[in-house]
């Protein structure tokens, strides 16, 4: 067994004030987290498998809040797939750090990933736990919905458009990094949006446990990221405009170049199928609206 750990040296000192100086004490899966100081919250949800999330907010004069995501019994399969599309001698948490402080060093803007520790037996990834700072904002898919009830300003007009415009942006950037997400649904954009449209958007990535850089077949994972992202937005009102929009500022091209039609085709065909297969687990599951899958807390 190789346990490993990291802090950032920014936060050595206050996680050691915390109680936290060595974040491995987080590994033990029957650590007790009132032996700890602060106020934690259990975050759950459907699907978590042998994850766990907490969020906690720690005694301090600021009473900085992170999150804490640890992972334990992972199944064969999220070992292969962890082995094939990301790392074979490190941990989940030890990429989502390592992506989270590549992506930020790439100046997109990502949840940041602030320790981490791990517990390996040769490439068999035992458990492990990372911890992030908070978000601003809240989730793209939460806050836009209530906007567009208050019928606020950024709802409409020309600052609705520079909203679908400066996301596009966004997501583009964050894919020329080489970088594809698998899970990149509006839940994992956190927005702060100024509902009188005075102040420009601002949008953080989180939830960084699925991504990879494909070396091979990169354009079936940039589909996949943006029909994830279209379905979400059709989920939540997006007009056709919209997504026409979005697109085209994504790839930088006109309304009439071929290529846009053939990413439009691909994306909504894909995107079709993702809508049928969440309603019909919604239909199976419950009778309320059923989020996409993955969408967490940062």
């Amino acid at each position: 067994m190789t346990r490993r750990a990291q802090v950032v040296p920014e936060w050595r000192t206050r996680l050691a004030d915390a109680g936290l100086a060595d974040p491995a004490r987080l590994l033990d899966a029957a650590c007790d987290m009132r032996l700890l100081p602060g106020q934690w919250e259990q975050l759950t949800k459907p699907g978590l498998g042998g994850r766990q999330r907490w969020r906690w907010k720690i005694p301090s004069a600021g009473d900085d809040v992170l999150y804490v995501k640890r992972y334990q019994n992972a199944p064969a399969a999220e070992q292969l797939d962890r082995v094939r599309r990301q790392t074979v001698r490190h941990s989940r948490a030890w990429w989502e750090f390592k992506q989270s402080t590549e992506l930020a060093r790439q100046s997109v803007p990502v949840v940041r990933a602030i320790a981490f520790a791990e517990e390996m037996c040769a490439v068999h990834e035992v458990r492990s736990v990372v911890l992030f700072e908070a978000v601003p904002g809240d989730a793209f898919d939460r806050v836009w919905p209530r906007l567009c009830a208050q019928r606020a300003p950024l709802t409409r007009g020309w600052a609705r458009h520079e909203v679908t415009r400066r996301l596009a942006r966004f997501v583009s950037a964050f894919h020329q990094t080489g970088v594809c997400h698998r899970d990149l649904y509006l839940c994992h954009v956190f927005a702060e949006l100024a509902p009188a449209s005075d102040q420009p958007p601002q949008f953080t990535l989180i939830d960084l446990a699925r991504t990879h850089r494909p070396r091979l077949r990169r354009m079936r994972w940039l589909i996949k990221d943006l029909s994830q992202l279209d379905a979400s937005a059709r989920q939540i009102g997006a007009s056709r405009t919209d997504r026409w929009r979005f697109l085209l500022t994504y790839l930088g091209l006109q309304i009439g170049a071929p290529r846009v039609r053939w990413y439009a085709q691909r994306i909504v065909r894909k995107s079709d199928r993702i809508l049928r297969r969440i309603a019909r687990h919604s239909n199976l599951t419950s009778t309320e609206p059923h989020a996409p899958p993955g969408c967490s807390d940062p």
